[in-house]
């Protein structure tokens, strides 16, 4: 409390002391059965709601990949503002295609995003309406993702301009394999 009261001015201590005082008169009345109160279970988002949220991390955009990314960083910190979605986090990554690409590349995170749209999209919408109208979008987002992954440079390259070259394209090239791989699969 010492330290806090010197790095926080009087009044704006007082301001944090009264909120986190009032933090439990706020959050509402509890059950006495102990599940949550009314005005916590109507703040779970809706099945529309979560289809909505998944489609803005899971686009084929530069954007959306940075979305995605957000939302895992939320995950990782077990914010509400992702958690109250009840995502699927799992992955198995490339599943058996290695993820670690000659050259430095890394597809790691291009089949993490894709397994987490295959996940939920499944468990959200169901599996006829995935593969209706939402695999062929995930798969190309992995695509993009990977030829971003393809498109870095690296700070430190050890690599000739020239071998950088015939390193980006064989990346592209097995990302274009990957790519053909999801496509074929149900």
């Amino acid at each position: 409390m010492t330290t806090l009261r010197r790095a926080i001015p009087g009044a704006a201590l007082s301001g944090v002391l009264l909120l986190t005082g009032a933090a439990p008169a706020l959050a509402g009345p509890a059950r006495s059965d102990g599940a949550p109160s009314t005005q916590a279970a109507a703040a779970a988002p809706t099945k529309a709601q979560r289809l909505a949220k998944l489609k803005t991390v899971t686009g084929d955009s530069s954007a959306s990949q940075t979305k995605w990314y957000t939302a895992l960083g939320q995950h990782r910190t077990n914010k509400q503002a992702i958690k109250k979605y009840k995502f699927n986090w799992d992955t198995d990554y490339c599943s058996w295609a290695p993820e670690k690409i000659a050259g430095g590349y890394d597809f790691s995170f291009a089949c993490y995003r894709h397994d987490f749209g295959y996940r939920n999209y499944k468990k959200i919408a169901g599996k006829a309406a995935f593969k209706r109208s939402h695999k062929l979008r995930i798969d190309k987002a992995m695509l993009g993702d990977m030829n971003r992954a393809c498109g870095q440079r690296f700070w430190a390259d050890p690599l000739t301009p020239a071998a950088r070259k015939k390193a980006k394209a064989a990346c592209l090239k097995t990302a274009k394999k990957y790519y053909s791989a999801v496509r074929s699969f149900d």
